[in-house]
């Protein structure tokens, strides 16, 4: 670590929603002499933040952008550098930044953010050439252009089971009435939820017209049809994938202790475990034992890690050991249109409780919830802590 005197440069690789609360927490959580000494550079591939959570509204044609210019949620003594980091280099402690129609430049770094988020995965053959993902920003605008296309009568398929794809289906069949929805379930419907919640979702989406196919594994998308494992075809006149995620590969490229999915893996400080110089947050990443188990990709826990990642950095500044990260959930949010939502209450450790939140007041809690992922971290400019982080699950005992 430098000197007290020196400058600091911390480079935050991602302006997501765990890039812009790590941000802003950490700028805002300096003190006076602090802030003389320190340094921060985000570095994103634009100038917008995306709001991912509004994917399916974007596909569905119900909102026409998921930008908000990151001059507006970023504190403003954070630098904003618009390029693609190309690779992380550990031992110089640098960055390698493309740009457009620049010179790649070459970036020092005391303190490293990694917050670069994760993107649809391609794992049906065909998705990408004859789809639309919806887990990536060009995959949904598409998807919205395509649907509008199709015209009335058109049959939308909506590939995937989980809430994305719930999502996506009751938002299309809602905005898009004439058309014929089919939701494609490789296993049962949102398996994660309660056998009273899946009833709960299925009557809502039969209710929008959504035809729900359950146990229907995609072998392959071709043009204008789904063709099932079993070796059956569905007509398709719009395919779109919600199916799963994947993570960029700047960690494992980089040489970073990675799992086997990419994600680079970290300790119960969210420091990676053979670069502790380099703290991680947000999706890209996977927490070693019991505290990170119950931990999914998402929102929800890409935040409150964001925040942590802040607090991280912060202690290795001031030559604090970091504390150990506790992060828990309080329910699971599902949007069915703009007049239904299931708001299921869970567990910290995301098992559910016999409880939940539905109908119109559903829909207004799950608004709320999106709105509030955009303007809590935008708070955290002038007051650290704002958005609060639910404590994980009690640890068993022995463990």
């Amino acid at each position: 670590m430098k000197p007290t005197t020196e400058q600091i440069d911390i480079v935050v690789v991602g302006a997501g929603y765990a890039g812009v609360i790590a941000t802003n927490r950490l700028l805002a959580s300096l003190t006076e002499a602090e802030v003389r000494r320190v340094r921060l550079t985000v570095i994103n591939p634009t100038d917008q933040f995306v709001e991912r959570i509004r994917f399916h509204e974007l596909a569905a044609g119900t909102r026409r952008s998921a930008f908000v210019p990151l001059t507006e949620l970023l504190h403003q003594a954070a630098q904003l550098l618009v390029g693609r980091v190309e690779v992380i280099d550990p031992d110089a402690r640098t960055v390698h930044v493309s740009r457009p129609g620049r010179t790649e430049i070459v970036m020092p770094w005391d303190h490293l953010i990694y917050a670069v988020g994760s993107t649809a995965a391609t794992t049906i053959p065909g998705s990408r050439e004859h789809g639309f993902l919806l887990g990536d920003l060009d995959g949904a605008e598409s998807a919205a252009a395509a649907v509008r296309g199709a015209g009335p009568g058109a049959r939308i398929v909506v590939i995937g089971g989980g809430f994305t794809g719930v999502e996506a289906a009751g938002e299309i069949a809602e905005q898009h009435p004439g058309a014929s929805v089919v939701l494609m379930c490789a296993g049962t419907l949102v398996p994660a939820m309660r056998a009273a919640a899946r009833r709960s979702l299925t009557r809502s989406l039969n209710k929008l017209g959504v035809q729900i196919q359950e146990q229907q594994p995609v072998a392959r998308i071709e043009p204008g049809q789904v063709v099932l494992a079993d070796g059956r075809i569905e007509k398709a006149d719009v395919c779109i994938v919600a199916a799963s995620f994947t993570v960029p590969d700047l960690a494992r490229t980089s040489g970073l202790a990675v799992a086997a999915d990419g994600r680079m893996r970290v300790d119960t400080g969210l420091r990676s475990l053979d670069t502790p110089g380099i703290v991680g947050a947000g999706d890209a990443i996977v927490m070693s034992g019991p505290a990170g188990e119950h931990l999914r990709m998402g929102c929800a826990i890409a935040l409150p890690l964001g925040g942590k990642a802040a607090e991280t950095v912060l202690a290795q500044i001031r030559g604090q050991e970091p504390e150990p990260v506790s992060i828990g959930f309080q329910a699971q949010c599902i949007s069915l249109g703009r007049k239904r939502g299931y708001i299921q209450l869970v567990h910290a450790d995301d098992r559910p409780r016999p409880l939940h939140i539905g109908g119109r007041l559903g829909a207004r809690v799950k608004e709320s919830v999106c709105k509030m992922s955009v303007s809590l971290p935008a708070k955290e400019r002038t007051k650290p802590g704002a958005y609060p982080t639910p404590k994980g699950p009690t640890p068993k005992s022995g463990s």
